[in-house]
């Protein structure tokens, strides 16, 4: 049993989804990743896994399909994607799930990975220094080794010119892609996964920069047309193919992109500056570099996307999704209750959680850096917004509680209170979900899965005018007589815990203690 080599000093890494486990390829092994059509030419080869082969430029590549080799086979979906892995001038396509990204690994944090007489397709293991998570480092020499799978002469690029010792020493890696008719490239350091073939969902951020959102990470997550925001065009939704996700640190956007074409390696010194008044957002991009076999490409400048304030505005409204809770019956997917027609609930936070209707909802917009203060009880102040200027209130303070502190994650929802346009400051959003609201004592019939999810009880908060603040909020005007109105507590009834002497069968109703009307039954 041999030991394998450690390599010296820091590593980059490719981060995979391979085979239904998280794998590693160091880059020096990772040509590119290209999309896998649905139907791959045959080979006169048999080999377990070996799927077909692709067309990529110069060459025919065979695809392996290490699923079937590892024993985990499962059906193919439409979304994966091939990998180009290189060893000795040989190379081989691997079926992949998708990519995640890449990062750099100090050598002494590997662990190398034994076996009784051989066999390893991975040589060592480590925890990604950020999330902790578990890679196995693929061996791409052990791969390529595999019997009877055909490699054919790596022609992907040419030999890169040795500087300072080393092949690679000084170089960048980018990821190259299509978005339209315009070909862009970002540092590989900057990009946190892709996904591909994004299934855009309609969402009250919906506008010409952000086509709608998409499902990651439990969360929906704002989709940014590129195009959009360089000021370069808009991208076609027909030709919407794949999704660049960046991680801003406060939430995660997606980019949507055409396809993603190859990872490429250029020098220092190949990426171009542009004369500013030749683009319109030239704080966005660094300059043009050309990549062989691909052509001139508008290379993105990572740090700068990464404080945007448009893309930072964005990020800070990711919504979290509901999920199903083991053990519950009743809980199911708000999918299903969307298809039964359960209308679509927005649930924040302002120390505990409410819930409105989301079509009570017309934007949502992050907290403002300033506000033009004024000296109206309850008003926070004055923001300017799509030509118009929108009073912001804390919701907090309306419902009778303490004013909340601004923090990364307050957001303002925006709502039509008499054809004017009012915001109130949430601490942060939960989640958007179908849900089908019920009475905690009523009887509960028929089926789970017909029901709809339950709601995990936040209170209920209508918004503008289709109802009052909460059951017990009413509008009434502002103490100087405006025409603006705010909300102040309902009077309540006497009520009484005994029989109704107009009906002594029935008992009067009440407010339920989560805020969902209830009737009480007859006894």
């Amino acid at each position: 049993m041999t030991t394998p080599e450690a390599p010296r000093g820091d590593v980059v890494y490719g981060l995979l989804r391979l085979a239904g486990t998280d794998v590693a390829l160091p880059l020096s092994a990772l040509r590119e990743v290209v999309p896998c059509p649905a139907e791959l030419a045959g080979l006169p080869a048999a080999a377990p896994g070996l799927l077909g082969a692709i067309e990529l430029r110069r060459l025919v590549l065979p695809v392996l399909d290490l699923q079937v080799v590892t024993g985990r086979g499962e059906a193919r979906r439409p979304d994966q994607v091939v990998v180009v892995v290189a060893s000795d001038d040989r190379v081989l396509g691997l079926l992949a799930d998708q990519v995640q990204g890449i990062c750099e690994v100090p050598a002494d944090t590997l662990v190398a990975a034994h076996a009784e007489g051989g066999g390893l397709l991975f040589s060592h293991t480590f925890r990604h220094p950020e999330t902790g998570r578990a890679y196995s480092v693929l061996d791409a020499a052990a791969v390529l080794r595999l019997p009877g799978v055909p490699t054919v002469t790596d022609v992907t690029r040419a030999a890169a010119p040795v500087r300072d010792g080393g092949p690679l020493a000084g170089r960048r890696t980018l990821t190259v892609l299509r978005c339209g008719g315009y070909r862009l490239a970002i540092d590989a350091a900057h990009v946190h996964t892709t996904i591909p073939t994004p299934d855009l969902r309609a969402s009250v951020l919906t506008s010409p920069t952000c086509p709608g959102t998409v499902v990651f990470d439990d969360r929906e997550v704002p989709v940014v047309d590129p195009l959009v925001l360089l000021g370069l065009g808009e991208l076609a939704r027909a030709d919407t193919g794949a999704g660049l996700v960046l991680d801003l640190g406060t939430g995660y956007v997606v980019l949507a992109l055409s396809e993603l074409l190859e990872l490429a390696q250029v020098g220092p010194d190949d990426v171009l500056p542009t004369p500013s008044f030749a683009l319109p957002r030239p704080d966005l991009l660094a300059g043009v570099v050309e990549v062989t076999g691909v052509g001139d490409c508008l290379v993105l400048d990572g740090d700068a996307l990464l404080v945007d304030p448009q893309l930072s505005a964005f990020a800070a409204v990711n919504t979290a999704l509901e999920t199903t809770r083991s053990g519950d019956d009743a809980a199911v997917t708000a999918a299903a209750a969307a298809a039964g027609g359960a209308p679509s609930y927005l649930t924040y936070s302002i120390g505990l959680d409410l819930a409105s209707r989301l079509d009570q909802v017309s934007e949502i917009l992050p907290y403002p850096d300033t506000l033009t203060r004024t000296s109206v009880p309850g008003l926070l102040g004055l923001v300017t917004h799509r030509r118009a200027v929108v009073p912001v209130l804390c919701l907090s303070t309306l419902l009778g509680r303490a004013q909340r502190e601004v923090g990364p994650s307050t957001c303002l929802l925006l709502v039509e209170v008499d054809d004017e346009v009012v915001g109130f400051a949430v601490d942060a959003l939960r989640s958007i979900a179908p849900l089908t609201w019920t009475d905690a004592d009523q009887a509960v019939r028929g089926e789970a899965g017909d029901r709809g999810p339950r709601s995990a009880r936040p209170r209920w908060c209508g918004s503008g005018r289709r109802a009052g603040c909460c059951p017990t909020w009413t509008c009434a005007p502002w103490p100087d007589g405006s025409a603006h109105r705010r909300c102040r507590p309902r009077a309540r009834r006497p009520t009484s815990s005994r029989p109704s002497e107009a009906n002594p069968r029935t008992r009067p109703r009440r407010w339920g203690t989560a805020g969902t009307r209830t009737r009480e039954r007859a006894r």
